[in-house]
């Protein structure tokens, strides 16, 4: 018998405030970024992005994607044994956003609850700590990992990344384990981490212990983003990717769907390519809600649930990237 751990729901929540690629063109072409800016759209494929508006935040977001999920699996909060939350943004350091979202919630038979960051593949990070607790601890049924990110307000206006790419949003998976006499659900995971980007990306940009300062001002305390090319990102996702089926007996030709970071168009095309396969076998949502961060990859799941659920036995890969940079990927078999 096999314990186990499989996904009953799926949930996202996108803010009402829409912004276009004109609504950026037009900003930076006072800083005389508008013709570059242009061609980064194409390559890492924007269109539209969903701000967050007045009085939301991750918790606020991660609570409506939870509802959703928890609508998605025919369940009730007090269904629900575990919550981990899992941003890059957390609304507090103290308590965990994780018992907040609980309060909220009514979750009442929840008895863990934490918090994860590892930025960008936090989600993907939580899902692989949900499913070790419930494939280790038969006290844990089901596992609710929620995650959102909330940049819109720490975007510096001359930044063209994060300010014209990265937008706010988040997303819900509920887990269970079932004993089973063959293996599905999560099956494996992969990690791979170089820390020589580790300055490119701060946030908040002068560390939280100076935030208390007089003379930090509001530009220091906002994220901050040192331009650096990504081009190893398909070239380290493809053997990432190849390692973990190989660990576990399967090849490429056997994944029916990937679902990717969100971040490059462009790079995920390119590692599809350098896998033998292409764009048809994975499904990206950053043209419609621009770059979601953690969320990522949960989003875009739930887009494709939403239009076709896979059938037994399929193949799915999770692969997402976080700024430093490490890796994360997850195979999951329907």
């Amino acid at each position: 018998m096999f314990r186990n751990v499989h996904i009953v729901g799926t949930g996202s929540y996108h803010p009402k405030r829409i912004v276009d690629n004109d609504y950026y063109i037009k900003h930076f072409r006072k800083y005389d970024l508008d013709v570059k800016l242009k061609g980064m759209m194409e390559k890492l494929g924007r269109d539209k992005r969903t701000l967050a508006q007045e009085n939301e935040n991750t918790i606020t977001m991660s609570v409506e994607a939870a509802k959703k999920a928890l609508e998605a699996a025919k369940l009730n909060p007090n269904d629900i044994d575990m919550i981990i939350s899992a941003s890059d943004t957390p609304e507090y350091l103290t308590p965990c956003c994780a018992l907040i979202i609980k309060n909220k919630l009514g979750a009442k038979n929840v008895s863990g609850v934490f918090d994860v960051n590892c930025d960008c593949i936090g989600m993907l990070h939580g899902i692989d700590i949900a499913t070790r607790f419930l494939k280790t601890d038969k006290k844990y049924k089901r596992v609710l990992v929620v995650s959102s990110l909330l940049i819109s307000p720490f975007a510096r206006e001359d930044d063209m990344i994060v300010y014209s790419t990265i937008a706010d949003g988040g997303a819900a998976i509920i887990l269970e384990a079932r004993e089973e006499e063959e293996e599905s659900g999560f099956i494996g995971s992969e990690i791979f981490t170089d820390d020589s980007y580790n300055e490119t990306i701060r946030f908040p940009a002068c560390g939280l212990s100076n935030m208390p300062k007089n003379e930090i001002n509001g530009y220091d305390r906002m994220m901050e983003w040192k331009p650096f090319a990504v081009n190893f990102l398909s070239e380290n996702w493809t053997k990432l990717i190849t390692n973990l089926l190989k660990e576990h007996s399967y090849t490429t030709r056997d994944v029916d769907h990937y679902f990717m970071s969100q971040f490059s168009e462009f790079e995920v095309e390119t590692t599809l390519k350098k896998l033998g396969t292409n764009m048809d076998k994975t499904t990206f949502v950053g043209n419609k809600y621009g770059y979601t961060g953690p969320t990522s990859p949960i989003m875009a799941l739930d887009d494709k649930l939403k239009e076709k659920c896979f059938e037994k036995d399929d193949i799915i890969v999770f692969c997402s990237v976080a700024g430093g940079y490490t890796m994360s990927a997850l195979l999951y078999k329907w």
